[in-house]
């Protein structure tokens, strides 16, 4: 049955079998497709993005934060709320001005130099994320850095998006931008791929699609790879490593190692598949908090 007949994509579980239960493992393109039909949206000419909230954290050195809404990759240990599952519900439209003016608002609160859009998947919608930078990229002074964070499936999708991007987050200094992506790449087996995802295998290269578009189009990027020995084995991430360094050796050196904290929704999404091995037997009382706040169908 095609994905879009298939109704919501929530969380990957695992039946008594041990194998996924319908309708995973899914398929990042189509479920980029459905979730953009929720998440995005244009009003009077001007692109709108759905938000739950704007924040600041000590992470990077201490940064604003747009907490984005939806995602087309269904990572069994996630760290995002149910609105990654449940996007219909979840958040409020908000032009690329208002994104920027709350943003700003926070660095000034904070005397941050720096922001970004995270979340659930900030490429989600191409043409509102472009209109935050450049707004960004006309105040560059304000500014240090604006991370993108991205899973690179759409990046992988759309060729032109590496070049547009390039234009606010070049990795030449004389070019004065400001911007910086970071790729994080989940797997690089096909079987632990879909594992950790819940999308399916045949979808493990576009990642490293992503990586080569951006770096041939001069793009200022690092990838993060999830090292955590409980999620990826020894010959993986030597896998992972040597696909980088196909790319450029730069990409290797520069690479973000990730290890996992569970976090009370990935220990909800850990649980459903399978990995009680990370979650422990017992349900935990924040686990129990996450499990309260689950929408119902």
């Amino acid at each position: 049955m095609p994905q879009s007949e298939q109704g919501p994509v929530r969380f990957a579980t695992r039946g008594p079998d041990g194998e996924f239960e319908f309708p995973f493992p899914t398929d990042p393109k189509q479920l980029t497709v459905n979730t953009r039909r929720i998440v995005c949206k244009v009003v009077d000419g001007v692109p709108l993005r759905k938000y739950t909230s704007f924040y600041a954290v000590g992470v990077y050195g201490g940064i604003a934060t747009a907490y984005s809404v939806g995602c087309n990759f269904r990572c069994v240990f996630c760290w995002v709320d149910w609105s990654r599952d449940w996007p219909e519900g979840h958040g409020v439209f908000y032009s690329p001005e208002e994104v920027y003016v709350r943003l700003r608002n926070v660095m000034r609160d904070r005397g941050f130099r720096r922001a970004r859009v995270s979340g659930a998947e900030p490429t989600l919608c191409p043409d509102h994320l472009c209109a935050i930078l450049d707004l960004v990229h006309q105040e560059s002074s304000a500014f240090d850095l604006f991370v993108i964070e991205t899973n690179g499936v759409v990046l992988a999708m759309e060729p032109d998006l590496a070049p547009r991007l390039a234009q606010y987050a070049s990795r030449s200094p004389s070019d004065g931008t400001v911007g910086h992506v970071r790729l994080s790449i989940r797997g690089g087996l096909p079987k632990p791929f879909e594992e950790k995802t819940g999308c399916s295998r045949e979808f493990g290269d576009l990642p490293f699609i992503a990586a080569e578009r951006l770096w041939d189009a001069g793009v200022s990027f690092h990838v993060a790879v999830v090292v955590d020995p409980r999620f990826t084995s020894k010959d993986e991430k030597d896998t992972i490593y040597r696909r980088l360094r196909d790319i450029d050796q730069s990409i290797r050196r520069n690479v973000e190692e990730e290890y996992l904290d569970p976090y009370p929704h990935a220990l909800v999404r850990l649980r459903a598949a399978g990995r009680t091995d990370v979650t422990g037997e017992m349900v935990s009382e924040k686990e129990k908090q996450a499990l309260r706040g689950k929408p119902r169908e």
